[in-house]
């Protein structure tokens, strides 16, 4: 029989395409050009595992708690599957009707039915990067496979482990369940008790880079300090919990390009604007007045941008999207913002290596179509933001009391 379609059969290369799918929706953006190819990358740099759609880093303990209960207590009539979904369901309530959270609640908004990106989606990489799923658990369908051989194994040795030929183990010896877990009825909330926080802890200071050093997000929470968060990007407070020079180096690299970003994607707008205005469109002038604004804001840190650096510190970034940077870069040390005009080959031949015939800026019928389906409010000129707000939250939630 053939695997049914679905979330279950993902494999680890799915999975993969899946994270870079959620990561193109950070922000709040469609990546047209590749700009948040750099936010991804440094982001993964310095906290890995995280993502944009997170909330709050009790869901880290949410979930794995969530599938133990599924696989131990299946609804009656149901799957594995069906089960964890209405799990999920109640979960959302539990925490904002029950418990009274009043934000950050994964399908908060669409209680009683499952949300689109539900949070095993969300934090499934988290789980893997921050080793709460056991190293050779490389896929969800191996975790549900595995559960799904502990539920129906009944034989167990004397200290208790069960006896079966395959391992049946998902996660790593997980911290106590909350109280009244198991109570349909009984509230759930962020608030983690000291157990908990004392895991997850120590699961994020064992985060290392390639090179074995431990990643910024790691030194972070082995600090226990806490940082301003008025800003979106990265604060300089930051550059003191560096492991070494290359970290403080990408830190002033990942600023400088967030400010590059900034002014690419306005770039964008107003190129956009430009065409559907020579299509006999409506001649709005958003985007191009604001690459005024832009020039006076992120000129100076676009401008110093060491995109040499960059490309060493993002080794996997395409050759387009290099190349959109250095001729934006030129742009902006031009210092004539009413001059985005001759950046539309660059960017139009990135935007068609990502979006193909959906692309905006080729000088087609199709694209003229494309153009006057687009929702102008909807496109993002801010810098990159790095998840530092994501990040920011999990170390205050993180925190000890005094």
């Amino acid at each position: 029989m053939k695997p049914a379609l679905g979330w279950t059969m993902l494999s680890r290369e799915e999975m993969r395409q899946v994270e870079r799918s959620l990561a193109n929706s950070e922000q709040d953006t469609r990546d047209e050009i590749g700009f948040l190819l750099i936010h991804q990358g440094f982001a993964d740099r310095f906290f890995p595992g995280t993502s944009v759609l997170h909330e709050r880093i009790r869901y880290a303990l949410f979930v794995p708690w969530l599938y133990l209960r599924a696989a131990e207590n299946p609804r009656r009539g149901s799957d594995l599957e069906s089960t964890i979904r209405h799990l999920l369901i109640e979960l959302a309530l539990r925490l904002k009707v029950i418990g009274g959270e009043p934000k950050n609640v994964i399908g908060g908004e669409k209680l009683h039915q499952l949300t689109s990106q539900p949070p095993d989606r969300v934090y499934w990489s988290a789980l893997r990067q921050w080793r709460i799923l056991l190293p050779e658990v490389d896929s969800r369908a191996e975790a549900l496979r595995r559960l799904k051989l502990a539920g129906k194994t009944s034989l167990k040795d004397d200290d208790g482990g069960m006896l079966a030929d395959d391992p049946v183990e998902v996660f790593c010896n997980l911290p106590p369940l909350p109280p009244r877990w198991d109570d349909t009825k009984g509230p759930l909330h962020f608030k983690m008790p000291r157990p908990e926080r004392v895991f997850l802890r120590d699961k994020l200071r064992q985060l290392t880079r390639l090179d074995g050093k431990p990643t910024l997000l790691a030194r972070l929470v082995a600090s226990e300090k806490t940082f301003p968060q008025a800003a979106m990007g990265l604060p300089p407070e930051l550059d003191a919990h560096a492991a070494d020079d290359l970290d403080t180096t990408a830190l002033r690299v990942a600023r400088d390009a967030a400010a590059l970003a900034a002014i690419g994607r306005a770039v964008y707008g107003a190129l956009v604007e430009q065409l559907i205005a020579a299509d006999g469109g409506d001649a709005n002038h958003t985007y191009r007045d604001r690459l005024e604004t832009h020039f006076e804001r992120y000129a100076e840190p676009a401008g110093r941008c060491d995109l040499d650096a960059a490309e060493k510190l993002l080794p996997e970034l395409p050759v387009y999207v290099r190349n959109v940077l250095r001729e934006t870069q030129a742009y902006v040390l031009a210092g004539q913002p009413g001059n985005f005009a001759d950046l539309r080959a660059a960017y139009e031949k990135s935007e068609y290596q990502r979006k193909k015939s959906r692309a905006r800026l080729l000088p087609t019928e199709r694209a003229k179509v494309r153009r006057a389906e687009w929702e102008p409010d909807r496109h993002n000129t801010t810098p990159l933001h790095y998840r530092w707000q994501i990040v920011h939250q999990m170390l205050e939630d993180l925190r000890d009391e005094p």
